[in-house]
């Protein structure tokens, strides 16, 4: 899930704070999952970006839970995303008051995706069968605006946007189809496989790789997540290990100074983190610096606006913030 740069605030003390709570907390949730456990939907997604002309397209196959096999399902999608094609036949049913399009912490940018339209589907899914697969395209260019509540933060908000500056994708853009009736889980687990242009690096949630040799930037969650993210463009990666975790530093401009302080970071926090709590749930940590001011968390990673992620305070505060975020 995503989580704002709640404060930024020089003391790391008030990290430490909530630890004991936290150990009571996981406690708590590691049994109510082993009682509960729930089956999510899958999906496959292999998708190709254009920058220049803010072009996305994709193919998906989603895969419900045993529930819903054999059912109508409803699934979103945002409206400037025109399908080309679908497994099944598709059935374009009228928007409800009151639907939630997307879970996450991003709650006003649902509004700015609701303005741009949303489109709602329905497909009936064969007895016993539980996949239905679509081919859809279209153009993503919201450039981020400012809210009121995150004014006086100087934080700007878009649902989504494929850009030459980079590209940001998340559960506001609706750009996969997010089940609706009758499957109630909000977690899905996916694997992606989406076009890295040169000199390009792309980075979802969970494990893989941000630009393979054949130019495709390839992540699978290895546990359920509340939405698939990517995010990126034109960055320079740097890379250190820290003990079975992959310490990972994407920045717009070249500076292996400031990389190598926050590879540091990760790998002193991460050690610290794993002896308190328990190990590290992915392969990865990376910080991905975004090209407007942004301070989100996401499994795995965490998206820094170009004047945050260069506050010396960060280092201390916020980042190990976000790095312990991921234990929950």
């Amino acid at each position: 899930m995503r989580f704002h740069v709640e404060r930024l605030s020089p003391s790391f003390a008030a990290w430490l704070l909530p630890l004991a709570w936290l150990f009571l907390a996981l406690a708590g949730t590691s049994a109510a999952r082993a009682e509960t456990a729930v089956q999510q939907a899958d999906y496959r997604i292999t998708a190709l970006i254009d920058p220049p002309r803010h072009g996305l397209e994709a193919e998906v196959t989603v895969t419900v839970p045993v529930a819903a096999a054999g059912q109508p399902i409803e699934f979103v999608l945002a409206a400037n995303l025109a399908i080309s094609k679908s497994s099944l036949p598709l059935e374009k049913r009228p928007m409800v008051a009151g639907d939630e399009l997307f879970s996450g912490i991003n709650g006003s940018s649902e509004a700015i995706a609701r303005r741009r339209g949303v489109s709602r589907y329905r497909v009936t899914l064969p007895a016993g069968a539980r996949e239905f697969s679509l081919r859809y395209a279209g153009l993503v260019d919201m450039q981020p605006e400012t809210s009121a509540e995150e004014y006086a933060r100087s934080f700007a908000e878009t649902p989504g946007i494929i850009d030459p500056k980079g590209v940001y994708l998340a559960g506001s853009t609706l750009w996969y189809p997010q089940l609706l009736a009758p499957v109630v889980s909000e977690l899905m687990t996916y694997s992606l496989e989406v076009n890295a242009p040169a000199g390009w690096h792309l980075i979802a949630p969970g494990n893989g790789t941000s630009a393979g040799a054949n130019g495709k930037a390839r992540w699978h969650s290895p546990s359920p997540v509340d939405e698939i993210t990517l995010s990126g463009g034109p960055l320079t990666e740097y890379t250190a290990q820290a003990g079975k975790v992959q310490a990972q530093v994407y920045l717009h401009k070249d500076d292996p100074a400031m990389a190598a302080k926050y590879l540091d970071a990760t790998s002193r926090y991460l050690r610290m983190y794993n002896e308190l709590i328990g190990p590290y749930p992915y392969e990865k940590f990376a910080l991905v610096e975004n090209f407007w001011e942004t301070g989100y968390g996401m499994p795995s990673y965490t998206l820094l606006g170009p004047q945050i992620v260069r506050f010396p305070f960060i280092l201390t505060s916020s980042y190990p913030h976000e790095i312990l975020h991921n234990w929950w």
